[in-house]
């Protein structure tokens, strides 16, 4: 999963609301990103140009131009930051869009309550929401996403069917090949050419999507998203999950959640 990590804030604005920018186009020295609460933008950058609502992100690299106008009286705040980079991670550019309103709304709030307050505690505060932010769209955007339209094998696209309703049971991969007349070895091999990955692969990743949801959007214990998912016990659910996530549940939950 793409994963950014925000280190440091170099500074946080809030416009509420605005009509119009002073400047139709502006540079700023450091990673930069406007995130929209209300209203409307247009923006345009070399290599891209859109109209950003509520929900959207508009990250502009250093020193890049950026040609922006208020569509729509708009309400956003604006933060230049610094990230952790790697070899493998990247700064997305461009506009990206997050689709759980509940967990914006719930962000936004703060950040108001955050907006004038340049303490250190703050600070942090809002280094922690900037990252959620950029965590929730790794976690909406980085899911296995199965077009089966574009899968010739008939009986393949019947079993994703079938997966994709019942992936939060106890799915026996076994008795689905024998449904289909296949063989489990047979039903392997076809799933793996169509899908790119083993059938039982597949489930897991639709199970670990829910878990991580319910990880951030309840208070549940581990044991009941266990269930939730799937899975028979806690122990087992906890052991998948570090296996495929790099990290236990708990310490997921206490990284991202705010």
């Amino acid at each position: 999963m793409h994963t950014i990590t925000i280190a440091k804030i170099q500074q946080h604005s809030y416009w509420n609301p605005i009509s119009h920018f002073l400047l139709p186009e502006d540079t700023y020295p450091n990673w930069s990103v406007f995130c929209i609460n209300e209203g409307e933008m247009e923006y345009a950058f070399p290599h891209e140009q859109g109209v950003a609502t509520f929900g959207d992100f508009v990250i502009c690299p250093p020193n890049m131009p950026m040609r922006r106008k208020v569509k729509k009286q708009l309400k956003f705040h604006f933060f230049q930051f610094e990230f952790l980079s790697s070899e493998n991670t990247a700064m997305y550019t461009g506009k990206i869009q997050l689709q759980d309103e509940h967990r914006l709304h719930s962000n936004y709030k703060i950040l108001e309550r955050l907006a004038f307050n340049e303490t250190t505690s703050a600070n942090d505060q809002k280094v922690y929401i900037l990252n959620d932010f950029f965590q929730i769209f790794a976690i909406e955007n980085t899911e296995v996403e199965i077009d089966d339209t574009k899968i010739n094998d008939l009986l393949i696209v019947e079993a994703l069917e079938f997966i994709t309703k019942n992936a939060l049971t106890n799915i026996n991969i076994k008795s689905l090949a024998s449904s289909l007349g296949l063989s489990p070895v047979q039903f392997s091999r076809r799933f793996r050419s169509s899908v790119g990955m083993n059938p039982q692969d597949y489930v897991t990743s639709l199970k670990l999507r829910h878990a991580r949801i319910l990880l951030l959007e309840t208070d549940d214990m581990i044991e009941d998203i266990a269930i939730q998912c799937g899975y028979s016990n806690g122990f087992y659910f906890s052991r998948i999950f570090s296996s495929k996530m790099k990290t236990s549940p708990s310490q997921f939950r206490k990284t991202h959640l705010i």
